[in-house]
């Protein structure tokens, strides 16, 4: 995991266990501990009297007999000085004394004194209840929205909204609490309303849509700075009233008089209508921000949004009539009722998180909430057995009560951990099971021979055994794959996006997954420095994934997959026996896969080699290989490709006309690709044979544009073009090809190149060919040869090529024989002996004319 997430984990961690212990230890002393006693009645210092104001219907005081504007004399037989700090006084013996207890009041009624036996309750304090209710909801959901994405800066934000909101269920304490918890309370109170409203705007300046105001510092600094100040004014001014004993009173002992006393009464009821004006101020936010973002969002946020109003509108009504009857003893004890609706907000929130998926929550929910039922009934069941033991053992002395009760932590140590540790086992599956269901891809015969159907097993296996949040099988290509497109928030909350990317494997990795077999590789910060040496963007596209592993699949030692593993089961990572199992995998699936690319090769170069078959047979055809006899001259011709197929181009055929046409041509390139484009190029002469009215220039133009269309930007065909007639008469064009060659004799003198000029064909860019037409009449025992660069290029092991001259040389000790066939095979037995390299086809072709 990355450090920068483990230290946030930790620190929400504390949070939560601060502001739980906070909230339900202020609750739990002010509820029971240090709960006031109440008699259910107010009073009010009237013409130096303490006279009853205010008697709640049905309550105790009512029950006793008390009457408003009855004058109260004495409590228990003790008499209050008719003073504001003795009326505080009063109501500080009154709140000592526990639950039940009967109190003698003594009234003056009309003139006559009466005793009234009270007897004192307790109410439980509703408005608290509701507050910490709504702050356990708020906290419970934050946690798991913050725990699922703790590296998105709004769900921190939400986090630490949900604990302020915790912290102020417990910012109430009775006036009977020691003065150590009351200024302690007081500061708790005066933190959350620093931080409560400032922390609701700067939400929703977040969520749901980013405003640019959230980046405004100023503005950021002046909205904390006021509620700040605001929470230090309030804290101090509490804090004198709990060392003036109650009462405000100067160093000199007085009352505050004159501005000071206009300066408190401001900071009593300025917080008020900044309160109000936060509360809307992030409801307005929340609104405009709900129906800027899309029309998704827009429908899961509109009951969180309707509750926030309701809401807002029930805090200003409480504001409004808090400032009319807040000194109305029924108003107080019911203003419970407007806070009810307070944790329906939280769990309006937590509806749309679930159905909506506004938070991925799931991943987390079912984990955390087992551990905290599995340690909260155990600590539950702890406290209630000891409750239940010294409710029998009173007689137990103190030490050993103590010393008891550190020995039975001890069992309860180990069965909570025993509990969670089972508890995490549900979590994983049985290893035998996951070893199981992982290596059946590997093991059914019928996958051994197809690398798909391997892969694909593998996966299916992989997310059944482990259940990974994320699982992607990649091919690799040249010591990389490709990354897939992943999508993430960053910490300004703004949606990223990845598109797919490559991602090299560096050569000290690979060799060590070929000499070691380290396969399993983790993919956090801490690990994977490779990724972050090859960018910051890769280092984030691997982290959007949410990828933790990467699994190595080697067939022989050549990579072939990368299988891509996020988080397993409820976020829990992969330990040391899931990364050798996976290890032992990624081994057999790397045996039975080298298998697989074995059978596909064999199988791929038979079907290549069917294929080459064929296509050389078709080659074979479209060549001119047999003659009918021609009257008047013999004709000898051989093409020999260098491999099943080649580029070579021999035609022969009659025109109408009568005349024929013989040509030699190479298409640049060898192989497959090179006989296609010889194939269409030999369709191309077979049309142009047929028109009459096309002379060789017009012929070798319309080539020269259709090829440039068919072959590619760097193709090209040399071609040399020969056509005669029945008296002997010929006309020869070339195009780039090696001319022809006119043999009349043995001598030296009785051999002519004709090499007319001529550019080669489909040549790009575009240009005149300035094809050039030589004529002449081959005379009787003469020979016209044409020939392929093959022949004349072919190459000895001391480099030395065969040349024009020695191909010459062995034609004219050949054309004594009077055969040009035997002359054809003799001189490609002799090129053959000669050549050691046999890298180019080969083709000739020649014309004799015989004597008459």
């Amino acid at each position: 995991m990355n450090p920068y997430l483990k230290r946030i984990r930790w620190r929400l961690l504390w949070i939560s266990f601060a502001c739980l212990t906070l909230a339900l230890g202020s609750f739990g002393l002010n509820q029971w501990v240090y709960a006031a006693s109440d008699d259910q009645c107010s009073w009010i210092v009237e013409n130096g009297k303490i006279v009853i104001r205010e008697i709640l219907p049905d309550g105790v005081a009512e029950e006793a007999g008390l009457l408003e504007g009855d004058e109260l004399v004495k409590i228990q037989g003790r008499a209050f000085e008719p003073t504001l700090e003795g009326t505080l006084k009063a109501q500080r013996f009154i709140n000592a004394k526990s639950q039940g207890t009967i109190l003698i009041y003594t009234v003056k009624r009309q003139g006559r004194q009466i005793l009234l036996p009270l007897r004192l309750v307790k109410p439980l304090d509703l408005e608290q209840v509701a507050l910490l209710l709504n702050g356990i909801l708020a906290w419970a959901i934050a946690l798991l929205v913050v725990l699922s994405a703790p590296e998105r800066k709004t769900s921190r934000h939400f986090f630490y909204l949900a604990a302020t909101a915790l912290l102020l269920s417990g910012a109430t304490v009775g006036l009977n609490a020691p003065t150590a918890m009351r200024i302690a309370v007081s500061l708790m109170a005066s933190l959350t309303a620093a931080l409560l409203p400032p922390l609701w705007i700067h939400f929703f300046l977040r969520f749901p849509h980013p405003f640019h105001l959230r980046k405004n510092r100023r503005f950021l600094q002046a909205v904390y700075g006021i509620f700040a100040l605001m929470a230090l004014a309030q804290f101090l001014l509490r804090l004198w009233v709990t060392l003036s004993d109650g009462a405000l009173r100067t160093p000199a002992g007085a009352p505050p008089e004159g501005l000071l006393k206009a300066t408190l009464n401001l900071f009593g009821f300025l917080p008020i209508p900044l309160y109000a004006a936060a509360a809307l101020a992030g409801l307005g936010f929340f609104l405009v921000g709900t129906f800027r973002t899309h029309e998704r969002l827009r429908r899961a946020l509109r009951p969180s949004l309707i509750v926030a109003a309701v809401l807002c509108l029930d805090l200003l009504a409480w504001t409004v009539l808090r400032a009319r009857f807040g000194g109305s003893l029924l108003f107080r004890r019911q203003v419970f009722i407007f806070m009810l609706p307070a944790p329906l907000l939280p769990l309006s929130f937590a509806f749309a998180i679930f159905r909506h998926g506004l938070f991925e929550v799931q991943k987390v929910l079912l984990r955390w909430v087992s551990y905290m039922a599995i340690l909260a009934l155990t600590v539950a069941g702890y406290l209630g057995g000891l409750a239940w033991a010294f409710s029998h053992l009173s007689s137990i002395p103190p030490g050993w009560a103590g010393a008891l009760i550190g020995l039975l932590a001890l069992p309860l140590g180990w069965t909570l951990r025993r509990l969670l540790k089972g508890i995490r086992r549900r979590f994983r599956r049985d290893f035998s099971s996951t070893r199981e269901i992982a290596l059946s891809a590997v093991r059914e015969p019928r996958k051994r021979f197809s690398e798909e159907a391997l892969l694909k097993s593998l996966q299916r296996a992989l997310d059944e055994a482990f259940q990974p949040q994320f699982l992607q099988v990649l091919p690799i290509e040249s010591r990389q794959f490709l990354l897939p497109a992943a999508e993430t928030m960053d910490r300004d909350d703004r949606r990223v996006h990845f598109p797919p990317q490559p991602l090299r494997l560096p050569p000290g990795l690979l060799r060590l997954a070929r000499e070691n077999r380290e396969l399993v590789l983790g993919l956090g910060s801490e690990e994977a420095d490779w990724i972050r040496e090859q960018g910051e963007g890769l280092r984030a596209h691997v982290d959007a994934l949410e990828a933790q592993l990467l699994l190595l699949i080697l067939a022989g030692d050549h990579p072939h997959s990368a299988v891509l593993l996020g988080g397993k089961y409820a976020e829990l990572n992969y330990g040391r026996e899931d990364r050798e199992l996976l290890r032992e995998v990624a081994l057999a699936a790397g045996q039975v896969l080298e298998t697989a690319v074995m059978h596909q090769r064999l199988l791929a170069q038979e079907r290549l080699s069917q294929e080459l078959e064929t296509a050389r047979r078709i080659q074979e055809g479209l060549i001119t290989s047999h003659l009918p006899p021609i009257p008047g001259f013999q004709v000898a011709l051989r093409l020999e490709p260098a491999q099943e197929t080649g580029g070579d181009l021999l035609f022969v055929k009659r025109r109408p006309s009568g005349n024929w046409l013989a040509a030699v041509g190479d298409v640049c390139g060898k192989g497959l690709a090179a006989a296609l484009y010889m194939a269409q190029a030999t369709a191309l002469l077979e049309q142009a044979a047929q028109r009459e009215d096309q002379g060789l220039e017009e012929m070798l133009c319309s080539l020269d544009h259709t090829l440039r269309q068919l072959l590619g930007q760097r193709g090209f065909l040399t071609l040399v073009l020969l056509e005669w007639n029945d008296q002997g008469h010929y006309r020869l064009a070339r195009a780039g090809h090696p001319g022809a060659l006119l043999l009349q004799g043995v001598a030296e003198d009785c051999f002519t190149e004709m090499a007319p000029h001529g550019r080669g064909l489909g040549l790009r860019p575009a240009g005149p060919g300035d094809w050039e037409v030589v004529e002449g009449t081959l005379p009787p025992k003469g020979w016209l040869v044409l020939y392929s660069d093959g022949l004349s290029e072919a190459m000895n092991r001391e480099g030395e090529l065969y040349g024009v001259a020695r191909l010459c040389g062995q034609l004219r000790r050949l054309w004594g024989t009077g055969s040009p066939r035997a002359a054809c095979e003799a001189v490609f037995r002799d090129v053959a002996a000669f050549d050691t390299q046999n890298r180019d086809d080969r083709t000739l072709f020649i014309l004799g004319r015989e004597h008459p």
